[in-house]
């Protein structure tokens, strides 16, 4: 896990093999690349010291799964997401994300529930950029272990490309905020084991992420 250039790896939820897809979708979701920018074969390759033809593959990869676009005569670029992939991405989350945490609120162990505590604890001095990815750390380390790793990678790839959407816009300090009291509400629920309240908590949580999103991006996405 060495491959992130700034802010929080993210690359226990991409992959830890250090391949060049993993690393440019690292980048990706770290807002190194950003909607819309170019992905240069040339440049990759001296950036992450390696020939052109991995970086070719990779791209190719990425473009299967919607993260980059290529048009003739213009070359590869990070994909300029619509209005309608964040509502659909948004949409399947919330779906998902109550089934994986299911599991969770009765499975999870001391050191589970630690490293949760953690992560909230550094959201409380992040930057915008830090915060999102302590968050969606957040979210993964309470569905990686969950038995159906089909819904995990599932959920895995609509929250990479909710980063990919959202890696050139900021949260308000107030919504950082509101967020960091919704993940204490996850905490206090999941410490009590209540299967009741930790859906309740989850439930507001993505309600009210969906609905800042939705608000502050909205059709602007193209």
């Amino acid at each position: 896990m060495t491959f992130s250039e700034h802010g929080v790896n993210m690359s226990p939820l991409i992959n830890d093999d250090n391949s060049i897809y993993s690393r440019i979708l690292n980048d990706i979701a770290n807002s190194i690349f950003i909607s819309g920018d170019r992905l240069v074969t040339t440049a990759l390759a001296k950036k992450y010291n390696t020939s052109i033809t991995p970086v070719r593959e990779a791209l190719k990869q990425l473009q299967g799964e919607g993260f980059v676009t290529v048009a003739p005569n213009s070359g590869a670029r990070v994909a300029k997401f619509e209005y309608t992939t964040m509502r659909d991405v948004l949409e399947i989350l919330q779906l998902l994300e109550p089934y994986l945490m299911e599991w969770f609120v009765n499975e999870h162990t001391a050191e589970d529930y630690q490293q949760l505590t953690e992560l909230v604890e550094q959201m409380e001095t992040a930057d915008d950029l830090t915060f999102r990815q302590l968050d969606t750390l957040f979210h993964w380390n309470m569905y990686k272990v969950h038995y159906n790793q089909n819904a995990v990678n599932l959920w895995r790839k609509n929250r990479l490309t909710l980063m990919a959407i959202h890696s050139n816009v900021s949260l308000n300090s107030s919504r950082i905020e509101q967020s960091i009291q919704e993940h204490k509400e996850i905490m206090q629920a999941l410490k009590e084991r209540s299967m009741k309240k930790t859906l309740v908590a989850m439930n507001k949580h993505l309600g009210s992420s969906a609905q800042y999103w939705s608000r502050y991006i909205g059709k602007v996405i193209s």
